[in-house]
């Protein structure tokens, strides 16, 4: 009976149905449960997304808030030096007015930006030194700074220069790719740099460029004609070797005015030549005392540097000085000739006149003594007689 119930089909449909549900509802559960999992763990990275963005905003909010007050105090700083400078110029109390004009002639950017680079390369100290300037010398050190690829060298070239020259520097400075240039160069060789192109706009730079620090310096001691003259063959002396070099400089340093001289000479003689060439120079140094002087260089025929001698106007000038002289010293030396042929003439009489005196004296001294001489051998033949006749 019962093996009969086992292998009732109906009843082996019923319990695979049974089965089958609670599998369904077992399904059912575990998929509820992994919906409510994904979405419990999506709120959580969800929420954590948020926070993090939140924080992230609120450190970039505070990160600009800080720096914000950063560039403000540290552009105050140079702003008060502004203020500084327009109350020294004009002797009154300045307004806010004109300090807000004169930031925005400047740039309100420009002075946060100058600010910034110069804190950030030497901190607040330097900044304090760059307001001194400001006060002193104007907005002009702030655009030099702002130009300059490094605020800190151009701020020791500055404070190393005589006051009355650093307003006109930081001109230069300020002065575009020009400036930029000149701080470069400045960084590299020092303040010499700057003092020449201060005393030489536009042309102590180049006797930097070309002929380094020693360039600069020689600028220093030439005029201003002097320095443009010579300053227009730097470029040709930097290509000559390094010996030749160092002479040339030490010549011209010791020999400025009659150097540049010599080179005008030369340029308005020869033009569109090159006279510094290598062997235009072995001559110039070889034969420095006769250019220097007045000769000339000219090139022969094969192009070869040779010196001449060509009189030139102050040489004409001083032939006709002497022209002029020649008549009046030859009389004076006629003169003194025949002023020297009487004091001979004088002189021989005198001394022909002491020897005549001397000679006197010396023929009436020897007379006298042949006269007592014989006077005293009369005697004694006078007596001899007198004897004898006893």
């Amino acid at each position: 009976m019962n093996r009969k119930n086992n292998h009732n089909p109906q009843r082996q449909r019923g319990i695979l149905a049974g089965i089958h549900r609670r599998s369904l509802a077992y399904a059912s559960d575990w998929n509820e449960n992994q919906k409510c999992n994904f979405k419990s763990y999506a709120w959580r990275w969800e929420c954590f997304g948020l926070r993090t963005c939140l924080i992230g905003v609120l450190v970039f909010v505070a990160s600009m808030c800080l720096s914000s007050v950063a560039h403000a105090s540290a552009g105050g700083t140079i702003i008060k030096a502004i203020a500084r400078y327009l109350a020294n110029e004009s002797g009154e109390t300045v307004t806010e007015q004109a300090v807000k004009n004169m930031t925005k002639q400047v740039g309100e950017e420009l002075i946060e930006r100058t600010a910034t680079k110069v804190i950030r390369e030497g901190g607040e100290q330097s900044l304090a030194e760059v307001g001194e300037l400001v006060a002193k010398h104007g907005p002009e050190v702030i655009r030099a700074l702002d130009n300059a690829p490094d605020a800190l060298p151009v701020l020791k070239m500055l404070k190393e220069l005589p006051a009355e020259d650093v307003t006109k520097a930081a001109s230069r400075l300020a002065a575009g790719r020009s400036g930029t240039e000149l701080a470069t160069l400045g960084t590299k060789m020092g303040s010499v740099v700057l003092k020449a192109e201060t005393k030489h706009p536009g042309v102590g730079m180049s006797f930097a460029r070309a002929l380094g620090p020693e360039g600069a310096e020689l600028s220093l001691k030439l005029s201003g004609d002097q320095a443009i003259q010579i300053g227009r063959h730097v470029d040709d002396m930097a290509k000559l070797p390094a010996p030749q070099q160092n002479q040339l400089l030490e010549l011209m340093s010791g020999n400025a005015d009659r150097f540049a001289k010599f080179v005008g000479r030369f340029v308005e003689q020869n033009p569109g030549k090159v006279l510094f060439t290598a062997a235009g120079t072995t001559v110039i140094l070889a034969e420095s005392e006769r250019l220097l002087g007045g000769s000339e260089l000219e090139m022969d025929a094969d192009g070869n540097p040779i010196v001449v001698r060509r009189p030139g106007l102050v040489e004409s000038l001083t032939d006709k000085a002497k022209d002029s002289l020649d008549e009046p010293i030859a009389q004076t030396t006629a003169t003194l000739n025949w002023l020297l042929w009487l004091l001979g003439l004088l002189v021989l009489v005198v001394i022909a006149g002491v020897a005549y005196s001397k000679g006197r004296i010396l023929w009436h001294a020897d007379r006298r003594r042949e006269t007592a001489h014989r006077t005293s051998n009369d005697s004694a033949v006078n007596e001899n007689a007198s004897q004898s006749q006893e």
